[in-house]
């Protein structure tokens, strides 16, 4: 796998790291970020290929950093916990993955994202 570049966004620390764990193994270079502001500093200051962001975060949400990625053209992928956001979301543009999740479908998504962003 070529892999890429991913900020992934996650509030709950302990998932963060595994996450990121995980996508890094799967070859990709891994921005992460625990809050809103840290995440629109990545966005800001580096080149990502794609976000995966949890969509409730404390001090601020993560919505708003996946309208500052499209914005940028970056593919967003959203997470979440409570299934009523993601039905409101759900109509949008972004993929979701409702919480828990299985890593494996993480990695799945995100290189299927990747297979679609090549060659663009």
């Amino acid at each position: 796998m070529t892999g890429g570049h991913i900020l992934l966004v996650e509030d709950d620390v302990d998932l963060l790291s595994v996450l990121t764990e995980v996508l890094e193994q799967e070859g990709y270079r891994v921005s992460a970020a625990s809050r809103r502001s840290q995440a629109r500093a990545v966005l800001h200051r580096e080149q990502v290929d794609r976000i995966v962001a949890d969509s409730a975060l404390r001090g601020g949400n993560g919505d708003d950093v996946a309208k500052a990625a499209v914005r940028r053209n970056v593919p967003v992928i959203m997470m979440s916990g409570e299934p009523d956001r993601i039905l409101r979301l759900s109509g949008g543009p972004y993929p979701f993955l409702e919480k828990p999740f299985r890593a494996a479908v993480l990695v799945q998504l995100v290189a299927q994202i990747l297979g679609k962003t090549d060659g663009s």
